[in-house]
């Protein structure tokens, strides 16, 4: 279960849901922003600085899903190197799960 939104959303911290967007099928996105505020979800910006050097580049994807009933970040970055990266990372304890080349 997948939701895109854009990257300032959490980034910023707002949880103006006009900067959502999302199927209309999937109520995840209508309480992201929400856990966010209410401390039941790490802000990207906190994630951003916690993990510095490993998430440098350029992000290019963000996405926030559900796996196992586990809140993920899964995002792609291209780095320096020009090779795209996705990156799991765990919304609720902040733990760095997974990262791999993105075929």
């Amino acid at each position: 279960m997948k939701i895109g939104f854009l990257f300032l959303a959490l980034v910023v911290g707002t949880t103006d849901s006009a900067l959502l967007f999302a199927d209309d099928s999937d109520d995840l996105a209508d309480h992201v922003l929400q856990w966010v505020k209410e401390g039941k979800v790490i802000p990207f910006e906190t994630l951003m600085r916690r993990y510095g050097k490993r998430l440098d580049g350029r992000l290019l994807d963000l996405e926030v899903e559900r796996e196992n009933g586990r809140i993920i970040y899964e995002m792609e970055i291209m780095r320096a190197d020009s090779v795209v990266y996705e990156i799991k990372i765990d919304a609720q304890s902040g733990e760095w799960l997974t990262e791999e080349v993105e075929h």
